[in-house]
C-alpha cells in the first residue's frame, strides 16, 4: 500500500527524474527495504516503457491546426517578441503556402514533439547521472570490482553487460583509476569507470548509442561538472566536482582514449 509522504505524482516524478534531489535519494534509500514500493516503481516504469514503445500516434485535430495557422498570421495591433516554437511556425508558413492536408501539419506536430522529447530525455539522463554520482559516494560504493589494471576491469564490466565498453589508460597527474561498476541509467544497464584526483571523485558513464557521433558539450548542474558526448555508437556522460579546468583535463583524456579530441567537429 502506497505510504502517505509518496504519493502517485511523486512516484512519477521521481521515475522521471524530475524530483529534489534529496527527495530522490530518500526515495531511492526506502527502495532498498520496501518491496512494495520497489514493486510499485517497477510496474510505474514498465508502463511507461510500454506507453512509449506501443502508444499510437494520431493526427492533430482541424482545431489545433487551426490555431498554429493563426499564429502565421501578424496582429499589427499587437507587436509582441516571437521565441521557441511561434518563430518556427512562422517562417515555415512565411514561404510555404497554407497546409493542404492533415498528413502534412501532422508531420509538422511530429518534428515539434520530436525535439521536445529529444530535450527532455538529455534532461531526464544528466539528472539520473547526477543522482547516480552522488550516490556512489555518500554510501561510498564507488565500484563494483576494485582494480587499476584497466585488463582486469574490462572483461569484468563485459561479463556483466550485452557489450563490451572501452576502458581507456589515462596517464595523468595525480589521476588514479579505482575500477568500475555496474549501474543503471536511461532505463537500461551502464558501465562506469571511476577515477579519483585528490579528494574528487569522477564517473565515467558510457552505453550502446543508436545516434551518430555528437559534438562534446560541457554544463555546470548542483556544483557538478558535466560533459556529453556520442562516438563510436557510444554514448558517455562524465561527471565530478572537479574545477572546470581540471574537469575538462580528465575529459580531454578519456576523448583521446575513445579516439576523439575535445571539441571535434562530428
Amino acid at each position: 500500500m502506497m505510504t502517505p509522504e509518496f504519493e502517485a505524482e511523486q512516484l512519477n516524478a521521481f521515475i522521471d527524474g524530475e524530483l529534489e534531489l534529496n527527495r530522490q535519494l530518500e526515495i531511492e534509500r526506502r527502495l532498498s527495504h520496501d518491496t512494495g514500493l520497489a514493486a510499485q516503481v517497477v510496474q510505474l516504469r514498465d508502463l511507461r516503457q510500454a506507453v512509449t514503445s506501443h502508444a499510437d500516434y494520431h493526427v492533430a485535430p482541424a482545431a489545433l491546426r487551426a490555431r498554429f495557422q493563426n499564429l502565421a498570421v501578424p496582429n499589427k495591433g499587437l507587436e509582441l517578441p516571437l521565441t521557441g516554437v511561434k518563430v518556427v511556425v512562422q517562417r515555415w508558413f512565411a514561404w510555404r503556402p497554407l497546409l493542404s492536408s492533415f498528413t502534412a501539419f501532422a508531420v509538422l506536430v511530429f518534428v515539434f514533439n520530436f525535439v521536445a522529447l529529444q530535450s527532455g530525455r538529455e534532461d531526464r539522463l544528466e539528472q539520473e547521472v547526477i543522482g547516480s554520482h552522488v550516490r556512489s559516494t555518500l554510501t561510498q560504493h564507488l565500484v563494483d570490482v576494485a582494480s587499476s589494471d584497466h585488463h582486469t576491469v574490462k572483461p569484468w564490466l563485459s561479463s556483466k553487460l550485452d557489450f563490451s565498453p572501452p576502458v581507456p589508460e589515462l596517464n595523468l597527474p595525480g589521476l588514479a583509476f579505482l575500477g568500475g561498476r555496474v549501474d543503471y541509467l536511461g532505463n537500461r544497464p551502464v558501465a562506469v569507470l571511476v577515477y579519483r584526483q585528490g579528494d574528487h571523485v569522477v564517473n565515467s558513464f558510457v552505453w550502446p548509442s543508436t545516434e551518430g557521433d555528437r559534438q562534446t558539450t560541457i554544463s555546470a548542474q548542483r556544483g557538478f561538472q558535466i560533459a556529453h558526448w556520442t562516438h563510436d555508437r557510444m554514448d558517455h556522460w562524465v561527471i565530478s566536482d572537479l574545477s572546470r579546468k581540471e574537469f575538462m583535463t580528465i575529459v580531454s583524456g578519456l576523448e583521446l582514449g575513445d579516439g576523439k579530441r575535445l571539441g571535434d567537429a562530428e
